[in-house]
């Protein structure tokens, strides 16, 4: 008589550090545990973030999780709430780093984060492009294939902005801040330059989930990370670039996000930028030309950005040169920059 082999599971053990760890046991080849954080609806795990190391989250927080081949499941799902007191009020959303999944049709966020690893061991960068969309869909290396055409918007513009560094492209489609922040905290920094120029754009695709208090307190901690692993990181933060939206207020809202991200740079000494004002046309909103879907730079768009980024990033090169050949390098103080309004548009 025939054996019948073992069911596919997973098994959840809280390590001694308070850290969720899940293994996949009897489960086929190819199988990936998908996991989601604090879902408030059925949504597919399948298009959920790949668990890749112990889940670090605070008490209460629901930890969903299931086996897959592909976007078949395997079992049914499985939830996990870490012990302990729920902070009153509860941590947001933007300060739980977790992976992610949603552009599974154009690239994979895993082996894509794999492969950013790899190359800043490997090249040992001196600039850092931290981001979502808007940023990976530029150019620069790694590049996911064979969606080229699609996530190498504008290599040559992105050259113009690179010339002369040594720079890695670390923007990942449809991230969140707890998403960057999950990546920053597993090794996407680990053989950077340690006074690396960090070009920073991140916390767009939050606007639909958290407050705006929300987002700053991710935005900072991200920053945060930068610093506390690269000790001598120039840090260009942009502001949100504008978007054309039938959601009342959008415009207002991201007005007045900027002017905070403004106020944290002047705080923590980093450089701010808003390259996104020559995105947008005399009635605020943003022209085709210049982008698609009225978000994502066009090639066109692209050379407006890189027109206001690319002399704020040979300034911060320049003093990062000037600095290391003293001292290792600190940031200067406050350096606001805007972009030239007076250019046409």
């Amino acid at each position: 008589m025939t054996a019948v082999p073992p069911s596919p599971e997973i098994r959840a053990i809280l390590n001694n550090a308070g850290e969720l760890e899940l293994a996949a046991v009897h489960a086929p080849d190819g199988a990936v545990i998908r996991v989601d954080l604090n879902a408030e609806s059925p949504r597919m795990l399948c298009t959920q973030g790949q668990y890749l190391a112990p889940i670090q989250a605070p008490p209460g927080t629901r930890i969903r999780y299931r086996l897959f081949i592909g976007k078949k499941g395997l079992g049914e799902p499985e939830t996990f709430v870490m012990p302990g007191i729920p902070d009153v009020p509860p941590i947001p959303s933007t300060l739980i780093p977790c992976t992610q999944n949603r552009d599974f049709l154009i690239y994979d966020w895993a082996a894509r984060h794999e492969a950013v690893c790899r190359l800043v061991r490997k090249t040992q960068p001196e600039l850092l492009f931290i981001g979502d969309s808007i940023t990976h869909f530029w150019g620069g290396n790694p590049v996911d294939e064979p969606h080229r055409d699609i996530l190498q918007k504008s290599p040559e513009t992105w050259a113009a902005c690179t010339e002369g560094m040594r720079a890695t492209n670390l923007g990942f489609g449809y991230d969140r801040v707890e998403n960057a922040l999950w990546r920053l905290r597993h090794g996407e920094l680990d053989g950077a330059a340690s006074n690396a120029v960090c070009v920073v754009l991140i916390g767009t695709n939050n606007l639909a989930e958290n407050t705006d208090e929300e987002i700053l307190l991710g935005i900072r901690a991200v920053c945060g990370e930068i610093r506390n692993r690269l000790t001598g990181a120039f840090i260009i933060l942009q502001g949100f670039y504008p978007r054309n939206s039938v959601r009342e207020g959008t415009a207002e809202r991201i007005a007045a996000i900027n002017l905070r991200l403004k106020a944290l740079a002047s705080e923590q000494g980093f450089v701010y930028t808003e390259p996104g004002r020559l995105m947008t046309d005399e009635s605020g909103r943003v022209p085709e030309e210049l982008s698609a879907d009225g978000l994502h730079p066009s090639a066109p768009g692209y050379e407006r950005i890189a027109s206001v980024l690319a002399p704020v990033i040979r300034r911060a090169a320049e003093e990062r040169k000037n600095d290391a050949a003293k001292k290792p390098f600190l940031p200067s103080g406050v350096s606001v920059i805007e972009p030239p309004m007076e250019q046409s548009r």
